[in-house]
């Protein structure tokens, strides 16, 4: 049993770095941050936060890690209210639209994550985390294009994978920008709506 307290202890405390971590990744970007920094956000001493994190780049690494796992749990909580065995193209419309921010800690979540971007062309680890997931979400798209092509609801001829690869980059491309403020997420939901109407074939309204 004590074993089990100090593991989970041991979690929590790691979670409480990782969360002044975000709100300093927020508020100055991923470069800015150092481990002073962050004991100082955490309010606790840098031998508490060296006492869990091995360096930066391992805060770092979790930080990101935990991020992603907040996502990742979102995603979930929006599957589960389908209801039992929801089709290709509901399940699909759930996940893409959750990539689009319009919960607060999903927003948190792609804010933190779009911070490590330019990190990811130098570090696989970091890259490894943030394409985390990506071929799960990608088959689904393929499963749902051709889905609509068996029923006769959209072009025979276009390549599944394809336009797979296209619906999870604009999906996640328009989450950044949105979670940044860079366009208002009505404008972000109308432009993923648009992709889906036109590859799949059908009106989104309804599918939320």
């Amino acid at each position: 049993m004590p074993r089990a307290v100090d593991s989970q202890q041991h979690e929590r405390q790691r979670r409480l770095i990782a969360h002044a971590l975000w709100r300093l990744v927020e508020r100055a970007g991923l470069e800015a941050v150092s481990l002073r920094d962050v004991a100082a956000e955490a309010g606790v001493s840098m031998g508490r936060v060296q006492h869990y994190f091995a360096g930066k780049d391992d805060m770092l690494l979790f930080g990101l890690q935990l991020a992603q796992e907040r996502l990742g749990e979102r995603i979930e909580q929006r599957l589960a209210r389908l209801g039992t065995e929801p089709d290709a193209e509901t399940v699909l419309r759930a996940v893409l639209g959750e990539l689009l921010g319009e919960h607060p800690d999903t927003r948190q979540a792609l804010r933190v994550s779009a911070a490590y971007y330019g990190r990811a062309a130098s570090d696989p680890k970091i890259a490894a985390v943030l394409t985390d997931g990506d071929d799960d979400i990608r088959a689904l798209a393929a499963d749902a294009v051709r889905t609509a092509q068996d029923a006769g609801r959209t072009d025979p001829a276009l390549s599944p994978e394809r336009e797979a690869d296209l619906l999870l980059t604009l999906a996640t491309s328009l989450g950044v920008d949105a979670a940044l403020s860079l366009r208002s997420r009505h404008d972000a939901r109308a432009a993923l709506d648009y992709a889906l109407d036109r590859t799949l074939g059908r009106p989104t309204r309804g599918h939320r």
